[in-house]
């Protein structure tokens, strides 16, 4: 049976102040009426029933999951009781998928992406479950467009069939240079989209992550008994923090990359909205009232009236407690900046 887990337990730190700790990217409603997890959550119902749709988060998520989705059933929410990066997320969703059906092939799909022409993506998603029946892992790879530093990318091997290929090589966010490289290469960004049957998944983890293997499958063991929770925050206490692609899929020989053409972005930094939104006749994205006056070429989020006198290729995004001003040149020392913050006690409130 065809399954699908939307991951929705990252912190989005890159959209900050936007994006907080307590209120994180994919919950917000930048683009359009709908946050990036409702317009997640319609697309996939398009191919797989919604009772077949689960949702892991962070616990602290549950009153937004339940504000935004208020349709969803319990039954079909999975709560992290801490944030342990992809690995956890995907195998958490592994096993309580398994325990419902041994037969599964799960669809794993973040849930803070944008992704227009859905006609394609349903396209591409109804191969790939296809295509994991066989047995693979499939990962969508998307033909990039631009040299972008904030994605990673999958070296295309041997074409299998039409569309599928083997993966040779994973590059994560490559500096400027190297990624001018690849996007002339055979390289594809990796989407981070991944489809595969249950079994398959945890085959995979038992070889390649043994120790985490073994957490998962006390809990899988405790899924609906009384002591569930408690082992469920036991084992999370041991598990460290480490990516799905880097533990998994950097390393299985079970990896396939589909290539699909619909328009995806994963709107990791402010910049992505300028692919998204429209411009004005100076290049700027502008959503808020304003006047703007010879600006160029700049990002303008805000709740308050602003005007922009005389600026150039800059980031402003004002909320009620914070204003974030960068050039658009060290967009990417946001991340770094936050983590800074993280470790001061007189600024944490502003994560």
């Amino acid at each position: 049976m065809d399954w699908a887990c939307i991951l929705s337990g990252g912190a989005g730190v890159r959209l900050w102040p936007k994006s907080r700790k307590t209120f994180p990217k994919q919950f917000l409603q930048i683009i359009g009426d709908k946050s990036f997890l409702e317009m997640t959550y319609d697309r996939v119902k398009r191919i797989i029933p919604p009772e077949k749709i689960h949702i892991v988060t962070h616990i602290n998520y549950r009153e937004h999951l339940r504000m935004l989705l208020p349709n969803v059933k319990d039954e079909n929410l999975i709560f992290e009781p801490e944030q342990k990066e992809t690995l956890a997320c995907v195998s958490l969703a592994c096993i309580h998928i398994l325990k419902k059906d041994p037969d599964s092939v799960l669809g794993i799909f973040p849930s803070d992406h944008f992704i227009s022409k859905t006609d394609k993506f349903e396209s591409a998603i109804k191969k790939g479950y296809e295509i994991a029946k066989k047995g693979h892992i499939v990962c969508f790879g998307i033909a990039p467009t631009r040299a972008d530093t904030s994605y990673g990318y999958i070296k295309l091997g041997r074409e299998l069939e039409k569309g599928v290929f083997t993966a040779e090589r994973f590059v994560e966010k490559p500096d400027a240079k190297r990624a001018r490289y690849l996007v002339k290469s055979k390289y594809f960004w990796n989407s981070g989209i991944y489809i595969f049957k249950a079994s398959v998944f945890l085959k995979e983890l038992k070889r390649y992550m043994p120790h985490y293997y073994d957490i998962f499958m006390r809990i899988f063991s405790s899924i609906s008994t009384d002591s569930y929770i408690d082992e469920l925050k036991k084992g999370y206490k041991l598990l460290d923090k480490i990516s799905v692609d880097k533990a998994i899929m950097e390393k299985t020989k079970r990896l396939v990359v589909l290539t699909a053409d619909f328009e995806w972005d994963d709107v990791g930094s402010w910049s992505a909205f300028e692919r998204i939104l429209t411009k004005d006749e100076n290049e700027n994205v502008i959503k808020a009232e304003a006047i703007i006056h010879e600006t160029k070429n700049c990002i303008i989020f805000s709740d308050k009236f602003v005007i922009a006198l005389g600026i150039k290729d800059t980031i402003l995004i004002s909320v009620d407690d914070a204003i974030l001003v960068c050039h658009k040149s060290k967009e990417r020392e946001i991340k770094e900046i936050i983590q800074t913050i993280a470790l001061n006690e007189k600024y944490k409130k502003y994560l």
